[in-house]
C-alpha cells in the first residue's frame, strides 16, 4: 500500500507538470503597451500591445481604441489564441500628445494590475509610435527587448533616468519634487533617446535635451562613472572643446532664506556641486596641457558647468516644474502649515537659485605634457 501511495503521488506530480507547460505553451507575455491620443475624442485612448513570438524576434501587435487599457485588454483577449499576461511588461509609452494632457488616468489602469511590476519603464515617444512597434530593428529582437536595453546603457538615463512606475509614482505623489520620464525618438537605424519628459503632476510640460542630461544628473542628485562633454569653454589661452570621463560628482543644497509670500520675497537656493574626473580631450586647448595651468582650466570648467546648470534650472522654473526636488529641502526648513499654505510650482518658478561648482581633474590621461 505504501507503494502504490508513491506511485500515485509521482502521477499526480508528472501529470501537473504536463498540464503547467500546457498553459505556458497558450500564455502570451505582454513586453509593451502603448497609449495614444485618439485625435476628435476626448475620452478614448489607442491602445497597442507587443506580444513576442517564441523565436522572440518578431511580435504579434495589436491595437484597438477604447475608454481605457482594461477595456482594450478584454478585446485583445477576443482576438487572441493565448491567454494575455502582464507579468513580463517592460514599459509603458505615451504618445507625446497624451502625455501633454496628462497620463494618471490611462496610466492608473495599467499599474492597478497587480501583476505589472513596478520596474517597468515609463516612457514618452516622439513620432509615430505605430511605427515604432511594427518595424525590424538592426539590433535584432523585438521593440520591447530592444528599448528595455536602450534605456538601461544609454549614457544619458543610466541609474538616474532608468525611470519606472515606482519612481515616477514616488514622484507624483511627493509635494516636493515632480515626475521625470524617458523620451524616445525613431531614427533610420532604430531609436534613440532623445531627452527627457519633465512633468507638473501627471502632464508633460517640458524637455531637457539628450545633451543637458549629464548636467541634469548632477542636478537631481550626483553622478557616478559619468562622462561629461563641455563645448566652447572660455579660458585664458582661448577657447575649446573637453570631455571628461569616470566623473563623480556630489550635490549640496542650502536654503539661504525660505519663501516669504507675505512679503513678496522668493526662496533663496543655493545649488553647491563637486565634481572629479579624468581629462580626456580638450580640442584647442593644447596650450594648457601641463600642470602649472590646471587649476586655470579647473577654473573654466567650474563657470562652464555652473553657467549650463543655471540655464537648465531657468528653463524648469518656466514651466514651476521642480525636477530636481529643491522642494524637499525647502519643506525640511519651513513649519509645515507654512509649507501647506504654499503652491510650490508658482514658488520655485519666482526662486532665487545660484549654481556653484568645484572641478577637480583627477589625472590626464596620455595628453598630458610634464616638460611644459
Amino acid at each position: 500500500m505504501r507503494k502504490t501511495g508513491v506511485v500515485w503521488l509521482l502521477a499526480i506530480a508528472l501529470l501537473s507538470g504536463c498540464d503547467d507547460q500546457k498553459i505556458l505553451e497558450k500564455i502570451g507575455f505582454v513586453r509593451s503597451i502603448v497609449l495614444e491620443q485618439v485625435e476628435g475624442q476626448d475620452k478614448a485612448l489607442k491602445v497597442t500591445i507587443s506580444i513576442p513570438k517564441t523565436n522572440q524576434t518578431e511580435a504579434i501587435v495589436y491595437s484597438d481604441t477604447a475608454k481605457s487599457f482594461k477595456q482594450a485588454k478584454i478585446h485583445f483577449d477576443m482576438q487572441n489564441d493565448r491567454k494575455i499576461m502582464l507579468g513580463q511588461l517592460r514599459q509603458v509609452i505615451f504618445g507625446e500628445s497624451l502625455a501633454r494632457q496628462g497620463v494618471w488616468l490611462p496610466m492608473e489602469s495599467v499599474f492597478r494590475d497587480p501583476a505589472i511590476g513596478i520596474r517597468t519603464h515609463v516612457i514618452v515617444a516622439e513620432g509615430d509610435i505605430g511605427h515604432f512597434v511594427r518595424r525590424s530593428y538592426l539590433q535584432g529582437g523585438t521593440m520591447g527587448e530592444y528599448l528595455d536595453n536602450l534605456v538601461r546603457s544609454d549614457p544619458a538615463t543610466r541609474g538616474h533616468f532608468d525611470t519606472n512606475l515606482h519612481t515616477f509614482l514616488r514622484d507624483y505623489y511627493d509635494d516636493g519634487v515632480e515626475p521625470i520620464a524617458t523620451i524616445v525618438g525613431e531614427t533610420e537605424s532604430g531609436l534613440k533617446i532623445n531627452g527627457i519628459a519633465l512633468f507638473v503632476r501627471d502632464r508633460y510640460v517640458a524637455k531637457i535635451r539628450a545633451d543637458d542630461a549629464m548636467y541634469f544628473s548632477l542636478l537631481r542628485g550626483g553622478a557616478k562613472n559619468m562622462a561629461l562633454y563641455m563645448d566652447e569653454v572660455d579660458t585664458s589661452r582661448g577657447t575649446g572643446s573637453i570631455a571628461m570621463a569616470n566623473v563623480t560628482g556630489k550635490r549640496k543644497i542650502k536654503m539661504l532664506s525660505p519663501p516669504d509670500p507675505n512679503n513678496n520675497k522668493p526662496a533663496r537656493i543655493v545649488v553647491e556641486l563637486k565634481l572629479k574626473g579624468s581629462l580626456m580631450e580638450y580640442d584647442d586647448l593644447l596650450q594648457m596641457n601641463n600642470l602649472a595651468s590646471q587649476p586655470a582650466l579647473e577654473q573654466a570648467m567650474e563657470k562652464y558647468v555652473a553657467d549650463r546648470c543655471r540655464r537648465l534650472i531657468r528653463e524648469m522654473q518656466k514651466p514651476g516644474a521642480d525636477a530636481i526636488g529643491l522642494g524637499s529641502f525647502v519643506r525640511d526648513k519651513m513649519r509645515y502649515a507654512d509649507w501647506k499654505a504654499l503652491n510650490w510650482n508658482e514658488t520655485f518658478a519666482e526662486a532665487d537659485i545660484k549654481v556653484v561648482a568645484d572641478v577637480k581633474i583627477r589625472d590626464y590621461g596620455r595628453l598630458i605634457d610634464a616638460n611644459a
